[in-house]
């Protein structure tokens, strides 16, 4: 009798045991899934993203935007190209892609027809998306909404911001999910700034989109370049810019001229301190000023160029290659 309340005194024993390990268990389990559901969050956020400012307004005719000496005195290796050619595009998305750019910002110059420059950029704009989608490239598309409306000529014009988001939407977002840039899980469309488009920051958002305001101004969210004054803190809502130089000597008065022939390092520094911001987890995104636009002399599309101290054509696109491998190493350890 009394073995037998032994073995049962052992059992209940037993079986609160088992119990007590199988919730032990369950909450380690259920913690662990947590744990990994909000690492794998995290990493999503500390990866570093890096764009690319990108202009469609080369169409080799004669109009002041275009490939007009001497305010452009630089030469793509592609020749002077237009802007809407297919081959062009697919060249540049290798080029990119190379890189390991994640997405390009599209200078965009609104829907309304204005001119047939503005008609012209429009369609290539349209374009870009098109043969983005046909060739699957890993690199993705956003929109940077310009001051499309000439004042001077129309000033009882208003923005419609309401129509821009739809348009956006309807025409490069909605036809090209895989294709178009998500920045937190949304749509990312950029204005830049201007005392008509983004006056002192205030501009209505759209919840469909994450909205930022790029350029010079304190109200900014993203910064277009430091090399040209910058009104505020550098960096600014985890993004920095990096530009290899900046001349606008040639169209503007006043201009300013940073690192003209490419001696001096501005690009090798400005890379210096993004990575270093990274490093810290001060920045989640790098902007490159700019793939292609050629009046500033900011690109770093391969080209034969006017001024800089090394004749290789591929001296920057080079340049950039090797220092995002260090990026990469940042992304790794964060991971």
């Amino acid at each position: 009798m009394i073995s037998l309340v032994i073995v049962k005194g052992m059992k209940r024993y037993t079986a609160i045991a088992l119990l007590i390990g199988l919730l032990i268990g369950f909450g380690i389990c259920h913690c662990y899934f947590q744990i990994l559901e909000s690492i794998e969050k995290l990493e999503s956020y500390c990866y570093i993203q890096i764009g690319i400012f990108y202009y469609v307004w080369y169409n080799s005719s004669s109009d002041s935007y275009s490939w007009v000496y001497p305010k452009i005195c630089d030469n793509p290796v592609l020749g002077y190209y237009n802007s809407c050619n297919p081959e062009v595009i697919k060249q540049h998305f290798t080029w990119l892609s190379d890189l390991k750019i994640n997405f390009i910002i599209i200078s965009y110059w609104g829907h309304y027809n204005q001119t047939p420059w503005h008609q012209f950029v429009l369609n290539a704009t349209h374009q870009i998306f098109r043969i983005a989608k046909e060739n699957v490239t890993n690199v993705k598309v956003s929109i940077m909404v310009e001051p499309f409306i000439n004042k001077t000529q129309y000033p009882d014009w208003d923005y419609n911001y309401s129509d821009i988001y739809d348009y956006i939407y309807d025409n490069f977002v909605a036809p090209y999910p895989t294709v178009y840039y998500k920045y937190h899980e949304k749509p990312l469309t950029c204005f830049f700034n201007d005392e008509h488009l983004t006056p002192n920051g205030n501009i209505p958002t759209d919840n469909r989109f994450v909205t930022k305001i790029v350029g010079q101004q304190s109200y900014c969210d993203w910064i277009y370049t430091d090399k040209i004054p910058v009104t505020g803190p550098i960096p600014r809502d985890r993004q920095i810019s990096v530009t290899p130089r900046f001349d606008d000597s040639r169209f503007r008065i006043p201009s300013y001229v940073a690192d003209k022939d490419l001696c001096e390092g501005v690009y090798d520094e400005q890379w210096k301190k993004a990575i270093g911001y990274a490093g810290k987890d001060v920045i989640d995104v790098i902007t490159v000023c700019s793939w292609n636009e050629y009046p500033e002399r900011t690109a770093i599309e391969p080209h034969w160029d006017a001024d800089a101290y090394d004749h290789d054509p591929y001296f920057l696109y080079n340049k950039t290659k090797k220092i995002h491998c260090r990026i990469e190493n940042i992304t790794t350890l964060k991971r």
